[in-house]
Order: C-alpha cells, then structure tokens, then sequence
C-alpha cells in the first residue's frame, strides 16, 4: 500500500457563526485541536510596561491558569491579575448596602442612614443628614408609593422633602459616593461574569523601550475534531480520502492561522484553580487539616453511471508522531472565525484489491457482508471515523466505522448486505478417545474432539462472486482444513462461487483434552460409554470386564434385596400367627396348623438368611475382584 499523497486543496467554508471577543493586543499563530478535547492556543504579543490584557472565558480560566506558558527575549517575572470569583461578595462586604439597595432607592436610603446629602426638588435644595424614608399620602389618584425623605441639617432642623421624579439626590461624603461607585462596578462586573479579562505583566518592565516581544501558549476546552472518511471506486483501486471536521469554538477569530489536528490518549485532567477551595479546620487549638486534593475530571449527490475520477487533492499535511499522540499540521494557514466550522481532505490512499463480500462464521447470518480493509501504512496513527463509501452505477452505497488504527494495523469494516447470497451453516461434532492409561485407579483418557462446520453457499442469480468467509478461531482448537489465511481472531478462506450454483465449503477444527475417571466410581452406563469410544483393545476389554463385574454385582444386590424383603414378610406372617395362637390359647385344629406354620417359617427364614449371606460373600469377592483389577491395571 502506497503512503498517503499530500498534495494542495482548496479549504471550504461550510458555515458561519458570530465571533467572541478578540484576543487584544494579542495576535493568534497556531491552533492545535486533539482528541482529548483540547486546544492549544499559541499566540504572539507585545509587552510593555503596561502588559496586556487578555481575555477569557469563565468556562475556560482553570486550564488557562493550569497551563499558560511564556517564552521570550526580555528579563523579569511574569505575573496574572484578574478578578477572583468571590469578588462580588468580597466588595459588597465592605459596603454598608447589599446588591439589591442599588437597585432599590428606599432601601439605599434605609441602609444609609445618616450620611450627608443634598436634595434639589422644582429648585429647592435641603441638606442635611439622612434621617429616614417614610410613606406619605400621594397628592394625586394617579401617583402611588409615595415616600419623602427626612434630613436634619447642621444646625439641627429637621426637614422633608418628597422623592419623586422630579428630586435629585447628591452624597456630599467623598466616601458615601465612592462606596455606591464600587457597588455598581461589582454590579457591572458580575453581569459580565462569562469573561475574564487576565493582566499579564512582568516585574522591571517600564517603559516604550524596554517593551518586548513574547510567545503565550495555554490550553482550553475545545470540541473533538472529527474525520470523515470518502471511498469511492478508482482506477486503480479504492480511493479513500479522510476528511477533517473542526469547529473554531476557542472564543477567538483565526487569521492565517496555523492548523494542527492531534489524534491519540493522553490524559487531560480538570483542575479548579481559579474557585475558591478553603481547607476543613478543627475548632480550639488542634491543627489546621491540610486542604482537599482538589477532584480531577478528567455536498452534491453523485450521478449514477458516472465513473469516478479524482478531480482534487488533498491539502498538503505535515505528520510527526509521539509515544501517545499523532499530529497532522495544515501546510496552508486557516482563517476562520469564531464559531465557525471547516472541513477540507488531509489524508489520501488508495487501497487495492481491498473490498470484499465477508460471512462471519459462527454468526448464523443468512447473507454475508460487503466490506472493506483499511490498512494504515503511516507510521502514525490514522484517525477513527464515519466512512461513506460510493460504487459506480450505486452512488450511495452504505457507511461504517474506521476506528483509530496503529501504524501497521488494518480493519475490516462493513458496509452493506449482500443478499443476492445465501449463506448456510452445519456444525456436527465428534468425539474419540485415542489413548488412555490408569493409575492409581484413576483413569487418564486422552480425547480427541473433532468439530465439522459445512457453510453451503447459494449463489447469485447473476454472476460469479468470490466469497470470504472468515472462521473464527477458539482457542484450544486447532484448524486442519488447508488454505486459509490467519487473521487477528480468524481463519479467512476465499471461496469461488459460481452463478446460481450450490458451493460448499467445510473447515475441520480438532481440539486435545484429557478426562480423569476414578474408575471404582463408574456405574454400568458409564463403563458401557468409556467402553465403546475406546480406540485401544486392551483397555476396551478391561472396560469390558468391569462392566461384567459390575453387572454380576448389581444381580447379586438385587437378589440381596429381594430375599430381604421376603425375609421381612416370613417376619410379619410370624408374628400375625403367633398373635392369633395366643389370643385364643386353646388347642384346636387349627391353632396346630398355626403352631406347625410358624415353625416352617423359622426353617424358612434361616434357609433365606444362609442365602442372602452366600450372596454377600459372592457381593464382596465381586468388589475385591473390581478393586484388585482396577488398581493392579496400568
């Protein structure tokens, strides 16, 4: 497979968006999007003595403050200044009047009490201190909520005055009218809390000369950029075109920009710098608990019948690869503004002989799959995406997904269902023991498993297809049929099948296991089934031995049981006798008959007894006979 070609095109605007605030005094270089989330943001400024300004997103500041870099000719410490999150509440601390008394004039006035003022209404001026609002009656229906204020003046008068529309309100004390200046500089600031404006100064810079030049870097929460993948029918084979999706959502219009697009799996984690975080402390005099480890978070339809002709290039790319990232870096610089979306083709190959109708094996799927093998011959790694894929006389014909690929590894994906092909699957199993040996009474039986899967294959009304059928690979098992190509957890066979035919197809896979059989455990059937899968004549006939013993053994428990039983009916006859003679304890006829049978009985019972213990002895030998031949066997 040949190396992507890198060659120029022409980038396409696909939409466009409204722009943030621009970096000022800031000019941006370079963008680089990642797979993580990230961008790194590179820009050049000039600093003098009085800095810069640069602003940022709310949503941004944590990976701002966690990463910004500065490099550049000068000498000094940098330092950032910038408002902290608790700076509205730190500022309405240290105001005798909470956020809502500037919106709410009574409630001013209320909080604060005696201060100086002067009150102008229809030209009368009153000065005095503030004394306190109170409701008066309105002189008109039209007017509601009327109030006046009350002021006692320097010498001690007191006097009011109504606030209407008509009464302008003046704090004489420099320092009334600079604390509702800071109020309603917090008010403002709070309103505008999407946005940070970030100082950045160096420490001995002062003045127009000594300004210097120097490279900002930082990072910042950014949309994954995607790919989308085009392969479509070539002269010489699949062409396959990579497409880039980006989206400029760092806040900040790209001019001449230089693009890098990064793909891989390092870690990017989410730190709160910039929220307060106040350490647990325990009451009296213990330590201070050392503070919380803060959480880590980490285009136009294709005509049909219209052969396919590659009538643009790819824009020209620079690649390098790291141990966990793989880079692609636009040789032509972007101009894009914020919130818009580019997308331009970086990646070019063409992939021969890769398209293939595939049946999974094991699947039971009626028909197989079209699909294509993507290799990647970069030595980095190519980017996963969507890939829509288009055939001469189709157009359309079906998507999938390339996941990210490692130099050198290829995928197969599919695309669509053939159904002009029937696929059938027969799985018969066999098994066999080839060898088996005993010892210590233990049997150990080496089995042979042997697995037979026929696919019978249907071909297509109208011409000849070649199939692949990939067969999975189990482990433990070893494929015998000849012919296939190992895959990554499969065994490919490429299979001619012709025009409206019947093919098929059949894999052989055998597998070795080894049984355990404490052989003194095994009953009748068992010996009968270890019997008759035996291979070896000498150990069939062993089997065969034992299975006669063991069933002489079960006559011979049988017999024991049936005699038992007979036994215990002579028993009970007996005892029902013996109860008549002696309810009615006379002499008679019939209690003689009675009297005789019992003592028939007892011969009856002994006689019995002699057999069940000749049949027990015979029952012993059996067992000692089974035991002897069972360990003495090898």
């Amino acid at each position: 497979m040949r190396p992507f070609s890198l060659r120029p095109f022409p980038i396409v605007i696909l939409c466009a968006g409204l722009g943030l605030p621009a970096l000022a005094d800031t000019q941006l270089r370079a963008v680089t999007l990642s797979t993580a989330g990230l961008a790194l943001i590179e820009a050049q400024a000039r600093l003098d003595s009085d800095g810069l300004v640069l602003p940022v997103r709310r949503t941004d500041i944590d990976d701002f403050l966690k990463s910004l870099r500065l490099s550049g000719g000068g000498t000094g410490a940098p330092m950032l200044t910038l408002s902290g999150p608790g700076g509205f509440d730190d500022s309405f601390a240290a105001l005798p009047f909470d956020p809502a008394a500037l919106q709410d004039l009574r409630a001013l006035l209320d909080a604060m009490t005696g201060a100086p003022v002067t009150a102008t209404r229809r030209g009368i001026d009153l000065q005095g201190r503030i004394m306190g609002v109170r409701d008066v009656p309105c002189t008109t229906d039209a007017q509601q909520g009327c109030i006046a204020l009350a002021l006692r003046s320097d010498t001690g008068q007191i006097g009011q005055i109504l606030l209407d529309e008509a009464t302008a309100l003046t704090f004489r004390d420099a320092d009334d009218s600079a604390a509702i200046d800071r109020g309603l500089d917090a008010l403002r600031a709070a309103g505008q809390g999407h946005m940070l404006d970030v100082h950045l100064s160096m420490s001995g810079q002062g003045g127009a000369e000594n300004a210097q030049d120097v490279a900002l870097a930082w990072l910042q929460s950014a949309p994954v950029w995607k790919t989308a993948w085009r392969a479509e029918n070539g002269p010489d084979g699949t062409i396959l075109t990579g497409w880039a999706v980006v989206e400029n959502a760092t806040g900040h219009d790209w001019q001449d920009v230089d693009l890098t697009l990064a793909t891989g799996a390092v870690q990017a984690l989410q730190v709160a710098l910039y929220d307060r975080q106040h350490g647990a402390r325990k009451l009296a005099a213990d330590i201070a608990a050392s503070g919380a480890m803060p959480e880590l978070m980490a285009s136009a339809p294709m005509q049909r019948n219209m052969p396919f002709e590659a009538a643009y290039d790819a824009a020209p790319v620079s690649m390098d690869d790291g141990d966990s990232f793989s880079r692609f870096t636009l040789a032509t610089p972007v101009t894009l503004k914020a919130g818009d979306i580019i997308s331009l083709p970086f990646l070019r190959e063409t992939l021969q002989d890769a398209r293939l109708t595939l049946y999974r094996g094991g699947t039971g799927a009626p028909h197989p799959m079209l699909a294509v093998v993507v290799e990647n011959p970069l030595p980095l790694r190519l980017p996963a995406g969507v890939m829509t894929l288009y055939e001469d006389g189709r157009g359309h014909a079906g998507d999938a997904i390339i996941p990210e690929l490692a130099p050198g590894d290829s995928e197969t994906v599919e695309f669509a269902r053939d159904t002009a092909i029937t696929v059938r699957e027969n799985v018969a199993q066999a098994e066999t023991v080839h060898s088996a040996r005993i010892v210590d009474g233990v049997m150990l039986a080496q089995e042979r498993l042997e697995q037979r899967t026929t696919y019978r294959i249907e071909g297509a009304a109208q011409g000849a297809r070649v199939l692949t059928i990939a067969h999975p690979m189990r482990q433990g098992w070893d494929i015998q049929t000849e012919g296939g190509v190992e895959g990554l957890d499969d065994m490919r066979f490429t299979i001619d099948v012709p025009e409206g035919a019947l093919t098929s197809h059949e894999v052989i896979e055998h597998r070795q296991t080894q049984q355990r059989v404490a052989l003194l455990d095994l009953d009748i059937n068992a010996l009968g089934y270890w019997s008759a899968r035996m291979a070896d004549a000498d150990m069939q006939a062993l089997l065969a031995q034992l299975q006669d013993l063991r069933t002489e053994e079960a006559r011979l428990q049988r017999d024991i049981a049936r005699l038992q039983t007979a036994e215990e009916t002579l028993i009970a006859d007996q005892d029902r006798l013996v109860g008549v003679i002696v309810q009615l304890g006379d002499d008679s006829p019939a209690n003689q008959d009675r009297r005789a049978r019992v003592d028939a009985i007892d011969a009856e019972i002994a006689e019995g007894r002699a057999t069940i213990a000749d049949a027990q002895t015979q029952l012993e030998a059996i067992r000692t006979n089974l035991r002897t031949l069972i360990l003495n066997a090898e």
